[in-house]
């Protein structure tokens, strides 16, 4: 049995014991959500393993090395196992009463190289990028969404606050920035809607600004006049 990154887990039993466990990695094949659960050694056989604990629940379509951990029952110990390994952080968000981690990917490899090069792939195909951006000195995350008409920014209410305040202080820079984002939600929906949820509601917000029926053509190029293109490698 190979003792290198040996991880080591709290028990929600008692009595309490810490026993050695290691990271299962794949993704759900719905949406291909980062999974991450535990083995265990096998009571039969030292040199086996054997299934011990899922750690990530599948809620929405998430970014990359983002999902949401159970924390009930005997994952009690769970928010500590994650930060003490430097295996994820919180976000802040959650969904349902599941907390929002994000996973460290070089950690990740560390602990499983071999399931983190399949996991990798699946990871690089995600349809949108979260990205921070910072605005007078504040940080705000800002959610790239793509569709066959090109890509899309999607922000905070929490920016869209602050950019209405710059617009008021004749900040150009503002102006410009609230006629670029296509979206703004809550800081819950901005990570945990899917793409599809979120061009639904991009299409029915400005559908509602047309007082008549428009064809499809102009429709769709009034969407993109609000497409704000970015690099996002």
């Amino acid at each position: 049995m190979k003792t290198d990154n040996k991880l080591y887990w709290k028990t929600a039993t008692e009595p309490v014991e810490n026993i050695v466990v290691r990271l299962v990695l794949a993704t759900y094949a719905d949406n291909d959500n980062l999974y991450v659960g535990l083995e265990k050694i096998s009571g039969e056989s030292p040199e086996c393993w054997e299934t011990y604990t899922d750690i990530t629940v599948n809620c929405n379509a998430l970014p990359s090395f983002h999902a949401y951990v159970d924390s009930r029952d005997c994952n009690r110990h769970v928010y500590d196992f994650l930060v003490r390994n430097r295996i994820a952080e919180p976000t802040g968000h959650e969904y349902q009463g599941f907390r929002m981690f994000r996973f460290n990917p070089e950690r990740l490899k560390e602990l499983s190289p071999e399931q983190f090069g399949s996991i990798f792939l699946n990871s690089t195909g995600q349809e949108h990028t979260i990205k921070e951006f910072v605005y007078r000195e504040e940080r705000f995350p800002l959610r790239i969404i793509r569709n066959d008409h090109g890509k899309y920014l999607i922000a905070t209410e929490r920016l869209e606050k602050a950019l209405e305040e710059g617009v008021r202080n004749l900040d150009a820079t503002a102006n410009e920035l609230l006629e670029s984002i296509c979206l703004f939600c809550s800081g819950q929906e901005l990570h945990s809607l899917t793409d599809t949820e979120l061009i639904e509601r991009i299409n029915g917000q400005y559908s509602e600004q047309q007082s008549t029926p428009v064809m499809k053509k102009e429709y769709e190029e009034s969407i993109q006049k609000y497409a704000i293109y970015v690099d996002t490698n």
